[in-house]
């Protein structure tokens, strides 16, 4: 698979919902939250540029080692084949941690926020369990 572009026919990214395995992790998108402007809340927030499209995802260690996530690793995939690194500012608004050491067999739930431009149609996430891993796709919807 090309950097920054959705898979062909031949590629074709895995089902939404379905689990998929880089490396050491295993990957599933559990819910995508309509569009929003900004997250966070009264004193402490993040306004989108465009709008934050919110992917909740499961990120499980199958390896027999600790394995580090870092949220930067992941990208969105929109409808033209642009792509899109996640916002971790956002992401610190959202969840108690953004970064953490996976310990073997255990799973570590997260929420990526990317800032689109405003009615951007997310095809497809492109998750890595490092920045040198090849990675492996799944279809947002």
């Amino acid at each position: 698979m090309t950097a920054g572009s959705v898979p062909d026919d031949g590629d074709a990214p895995a089902p939404a919902g379905s689990e998929v395995r880089d490396g050491k992790f295993a990957f599933v998108v559990t819910a995508v939250e309509p569009p929003a402007k900004s997250v966070g809340g009264d004193y402490l927030s993040k306004t989108a540029q465009g709008e934050f499209i919110l992917v909740h995802i499961d990120v499980t260690n199958t390896s027999d080692r600790p394995q580090s996530y870092f949220g930067d690793n992941q990208k969105l995939i929109d409808a033209q084949g642009r792509e899109f690194t996640n916002d971790t500012e956002a992401e610190i608004y959202l969840n108690d941690d953004v970064y953490t050491d996976i310990n073997p067999g255990n799973k570590f739930s997260v929420t990526l926020a990317f800032d689109v431009p405003v009615g951007t149609q997310a095809a497809a996430l492109e998750f890595h369990d490092s920045m040198f891993s090849g990675g492996v796709c799944v279809a947002v919807h």
